[in-house]
């Protein structure tokens, strides 16, 4: 992904069927912004699919970014995924730390689908597009690079086209490796041992300033199936800053010893 603040368009490669070039252009979509997040879209036509991205860079020196691209599903498919990168130089900082801010998903459940390109009458229903539907929610971190681990969790998740409130998710904890990045398991808040996707990222700037990562889940409404969602599935991206530092969430960090 190629990404300019301010300039109004991203280059993305890697999802399959979204625009002519294999290297497509995405255009600012203000209206879908989500806290913190900006969103860009394309569809090529009315019944190409309709591919929405968000994208952040850390307020802290711009030291990481992230982005995540998802296209709504067609003919049984979707396609997605998240990506993250640090710019510069990379130190760890000292003890415990943490990191709060906002969080944004996307999933492979239809949104009611007001910025698909409208259909020609007649059209065959199982040929039509879809707009993949928004997650949204707030994420804390708590990293010891004394012992070179990381842990946090997902809450405040909302299925936000239909105001659904979704389960909080915890991310186990999981070693940092010696160039900052880190893999781990990711379960329903308060249900242990039982996997439901994964998350990574990768810290950045001086003293591990920020972090970026991104989530996938292959379940997310809740053991037993509660919301009656059947084989849904969410890809997720995160740009959080420091406690402490000026980019960093007041909500939460104010509540985190310095």
């Amino acid at each position: 992904m190629a990404y300019t603040p301010g300039s109004g368009t991203i280059t993305v490669e890697g999802i399959n069927l979204d625009n002519i070039p294999f290297s497509a252009v995405y255009t600012r979509n203000p209206a879908l912004d989500v806290p913190g997040y900006q969103a860009y879209t394309v569809q090529h036509d009315p019944l190409d699919r309709h591919v929405t991205a968000f994208v952040m860079e850390s307020g802290n020196s711009g030291s990481v970014r992230g982005a995540l691209v998802v296209s709504g599903g067609q003919f049984n498919r979707y396609f997605g995924g998240a990506y993250y990168e640090r710019d510069g130089a990379y130190t760890p900082a000292t003890g415990q730390v943490s990191y709060a801010g906002s969080y944004v998903g996307l999933t492979n459940v239809d949104a009611p689908g007001a910025d698909l390109l409208p259909v020609p009458g007649g059209t065959d229903p199982s040929l039509l597009p879809s707009q993949a539907a928004v997650v949204t929610g707030e994420i804390f971190i708590n990293a010891n690079f004394a012992d070179n681990s990381v842990n946090g969790g997902i809450y405040n998740r909302t299925l936000a086209d239909y105001a659904i409130a979704l389960p909080d998710l915890a991310l186990i904890a999981t070693d940092i490796a010696d160039d900052g990045s880190f893999t781990g398991s990711i379960e329903y808040s308060g249900v242990v041992g039982q996997s439901i996707g994964t998350y990574a990222g990768l810290f950045g700037g001086p003293n591990a300033e920020s972090v970026a990562g991104g989530i996938r889940l292959d379940e997310w409404d809740g053991p037993g199936n509660p919301l009656g969602y059947d084989n849904e599935e969410e890809y997720g991206v995160y740009v959080l800053d420091q406690c402490g530092t000026p980019g960093a969430s007041a909500t939460i960090c104010g509540a985190v010893r310095p």
